[in-house]
């Protein structure tokens, strides 16, 4: 346990200031509760939780955000053993929850896989001989394995970066034929010639959300409902606010102007707006994993997921 804190003491990264919601009156004065929100990374996957930030939503709703990046593993560990509150890697939580972890996504931000697949300039799909993905068995590799399989090109090696900007960094490098890549590095490689040689915007699978511990959805169900809100009432944000958002992206991460409009396009494709997913889907996705984990026994989706809380919100959203 002291190890962990260690760890997370390293790893905190916190956003800057919380300018207020333009145009919106809070309803009540509520007493701010600070939470430990777990990232994956500082990455545009986690947008609704940045930018809600910035613009105020998760203060209207009294809670004080604290956005923790660190490795998926670790941060599902945090997550169990309460150094953190929440985490926004679904499909590893997931995984662990079917182990028997007491683990429950309880909205999607994501639902489609934001990969491209980005040769070198002049790269064709026949002539691809290795491809970098941030992880083996990550989602990532799943992108991969996909998109070679539609490009009738399946005997690649992958080399596994550890994350999707040294993927970046190994094809402009010229150390790997191609590079599984999602915003903004897509959009920055295409831009300065690399070649699109597909995309997995069409492929459903749990890319973000937020993840809770089992005894949070009745024990502090107030406080998650608030977390849900101020999540929804982002994503329904940046959907609405194409202008504002880019110039977002192009000051909190940086971005090229170009780069800022063209990952924000992809952003509209991928991201879940009203953070359901269909119970169809859900099921496809779960036995997939099941099967790749080796697990022969059917699993109840109410271990797994708990979208009540989600659909709470989102019908007391509609009466307003």
């Amino acid at each position: 346990m002291i190890h962990l804190k260690l760890t997370l003491a390293v790893l905190v990264i916190l956003n800057g200031g919380f300018p207020s919601f333009v145009g919106a009156q809070p309803e009540a004065k509520k007493t701010p509760q600070k939470i430990r929100l777990h990232v994956a990374a500082r990455s545009l996957t986690f947008i609704p939780y940045y930018y809600g930030k910035s613009k105020g939503l998760f203060d209207r709703e009294g809670i004080d955000l604290e956005i923790i990046v660190m490795r998926p593993p670790i941060g599902v560990t945090a997550l169990q053993a309460n150094e953190v509150d929440y985490s926004a890697s679904t499909g590893l939580s997931v995984r662990a929850a079917m182990k028997g972890l007491p683990l429950r996504t309880v909205m999607f931000s994501q639902t489609r896989l934001s990969f491209s697949l980005i040769g070198q300039p002049g790269m064709t799909a026949a002539k691809i001989r290795n491809v970098a993905v941030s992880g083996i068995g990550s989602l990532a590799h799943y992108a991969a394995l996909t998109l070679m399989k539609r490009l009738n090109n399946e005997k690649v090696a992958y080399i596994a970066t550890n994350t999707t900007a040294n993927s970046y960094a190994s094809l402009t490098g010229k150390a790997v034929d191609a590079a599984i890549l999602s915003p903004p590095y897509t959009s920055m490689a295409t831009l300065a010639g690399y070649v699109d040689l597909g995309n997995t915007f069409d492929v459903r699978d749990m890319q973000g959300g937020l993840v809770v511990r089992t005894a949070q959805v009745q024990s502090q169900r107030e406080q998650v409902k608030s977390v849900v809100r101020a999540s929804l009432h982002s994503l329904d944000l940046i959907f609405r606010s194409q202008e504002e958002v880019t110039a977002y992206l192009q000051q909190y991460f940086g971005l090229e102007p170009k780069v800022a409009a063209d990952s924000y396009r992809i952003l509209k494709e991928v991201l879940t707006p009203d953070g359901d997913i269909e119970e169809a889907v859900l099921k496809s996705i779960v036995d997939k994993i099941r099967q790749e984990s080796g697990i022969t026994t059917e699993i109840a989706l109410d271990r797994l997921v708990d979208l009540s809380i989600l659909r709470e919100v989102r019908a007391e959203l509609r009466k307003r």
